[in-house]
C-alpha cells in the first residue's frame, strides 16, 4: 500500500532530523571525552611541572652546600643551526636562543651565582648579511626592554637584576644606543645578580680599549706612567669586578675555540666547558652537572691548597670516629714550639 505524499514527507522528515540529532549527540560526545581528556592532561602537566620545580629546588640545595662560581659565562652558539634542524626560519631559532638565556639567568640567580656574561654578538659577526644583522639587533632591543621589566617587577624572579651591555656601542645605531641607555638606567639599583651582554664585543678589543683609557691617564697626568700596574688594566676593563676572573666559561654547539671571547678573564684556574649541544636545547640539567663538577673539583682543590685531602675531611665530620688525630698537614703541629713547663705560684701539687 502506498502512503500519500503528504504523509510520507512526515515520515521523511522526522528520519532525517532524528539522523541528524543523532550526529550532533555524537560529536557532542566526542568533544565531552576529549575536553576531559584535555583536561586530565593539563591537570598531570601542572603536577609534572611542580615535581619538575621541586626536583629542581632540591638539586639547588644541594649545590648550596658546596662553593658555587661567582662568574659564569656562555658562547651562545648554535642558533641558527637549531633552526635549520627544526625547519624555522633564523628568526625563530635566535628568538629560542633569547629564551634560553632568560630561563638560565633564572636558574643561575636561584642557585647563588652572582654574575652571568654570555656572547651576545661579536664584532666579527657585522660580516654576517644585512638582513640577519638586523634581524640580531631589533630582536637585541626587545630583549633588553623584557629584562628591564623583569628585573623591576617584585613578582619576577629576576627582581633586583642589574644589566651592563659591554662591547664597542660606538658601533650600534642610535635607537638602539637609547635602549641601551634606558636599560641600564632602569636596572642600575640591581644587588642581587648581574647579566653582561657582551654587543658587539671582542676580548681584544676590550683589551685595547681598557690600554687606550691608562694612556689617556698618563697622557692628562691624573695617572703616573710609572704606577700603571695588571689590575689597574684589569679595573678598566668592560665587565668591572668581574673583569678579573670567569670562574666557568660554556660553550654550546661543538666548537672548540674562544672565538676572541673572556680572553683575559679566563687566563687563572677557570673551567672551561665544550658542549656538542646547540644552543636552545641547552636547559637547567645540562648546567646544573657542569656547575656540580666545578663545585666539586674546586672542593678538592681547595682542600690541597690548605693541606687537607677529602677523606681527611670526611673522616672528622663522620660520627663515631676518633678525632685524636689531626686534619692537616703534620709539619704544621710539629714546627710548633713544646708547651712551657707548668709551675703553681701558691705551691700546690696535683694529687
Amino acid at each position: 500500500m502506498k502512503l500519500p505524499n503528504v504523509f510520507r514527507s512526515r515520515f521523511v522528515d522526522y528520519a532525517t532530523r532524528r539522523n541528524k540529532s543523532t550526529k550532533l549527540n555524537a560529536i557532542t560526545n566526542y568533544l565531552v571525552e576529549k575536553s576531559k581528556l584535555y583536561i586530565v592532561w593539563l591537570q598531570e602537566l601542572k603536577i609534572s611541572i611542580k615535581l619538575y620545580q621541586k626536583l629542581q629546588n632540591i638539586c639547588i640545595a644541594v649545590l648550596s652546600t658546596g662553593p658555587v662560581p661567582e662568574h659564569v659565562s656562555f658562547i651562545m652558539d648554535g642558533n641558527r643551526r637549531y633552526a635549520k634542524k627544526s625547519g624555522l626560519v633564523v628568526k625563530k631559532g635566535h628568538e629560542a636562543g633569547g629564551l634560553t638565556l632568560l630561563s638560565l639567568c633564572y636558574a643561575c640567580k636561584k642557585i647563588g651565582v652572582s654574575c652571568v656574561s654570555a656572547y651576545a654578538f661579536s664584532i666579527e659577526n657585522f660580516n654576517r648579511s644585512p638582513q640577519e644583522v638586523d634581524i640580531l639587533m631589533t630582536l637585541f632591543g626587545s630583549k633588553l626592554d623584557e629584562f628591564a621589566k623583569r628585573a623591576v617587577n617584585f613578582q619576577d624572579p629576576l627582581y633586583g637584576s642589574r644589566l651592563r651591555i659591554v662591547g664597542d656601542i660606538s658601533l650600534v645605531s642610535k635607537d638602539l644606543k637609547t635602549k641601551i641607555e634606558n636599560a641600564e638606567e632602569v636596572t642600575k639599583d640591581g644587588k642581587d645578580f648581574t647579566l653582561y651582554i657582551c654587543f658587539p664585543y671582542t676580548s681584544r678589543n676590550d683589551i685595547f680599549h681598557a690600554m687606550c683609557d691608562l694612556i689617556a691617564k698618563c697622557q692628562n697626568q691624573t695617572l703616573e706612567s710609572k704606577n700603571l700596574t695588571i689590575p689597574l688594566l684589569t679595573e678598566d676593563m668592560y665587565l668591572d669586578n668581574f673583569s678579573n676572573k670567569c670562574d666557568l666559561l660554556i660553550r654550546t654547539s661543538g666548537h672548540m675555540r674562544l672565538s676572541d671571547y673572556m680572553l683575559w678573564q679566563v687566563h687563572e684556574n677557570a673551567d672551561i666547558v665544550f658542549t656538542s649541544t646547540l644552543w636552545p636545547d641547552f636547559d637547567f640539567t645540562k648546567l646544573y652537572v657542569m656547575i656540580l663538577k666545578w663545585s666539586f673539583f674546586t672542593t678538592l682543590q681547595r682542600y690541597s691548597e690548605r693541606g687537607v685531602t677529602l677523606k681527611d675531611r670526611i673522616l672528622f665530620n663522620t660520627p663515631f670516629i676518633n678525632r685524636s688525630r689531626p686534619i692537616g698537614p703534620s709539619s704544621v703541629y710539629d714546627s710548633l714550639p713544646k708547651p712551657p713547663i707548668a709551675m703553681s705560684i701558691t705551691g700546690e701539687t696535683d694529687s
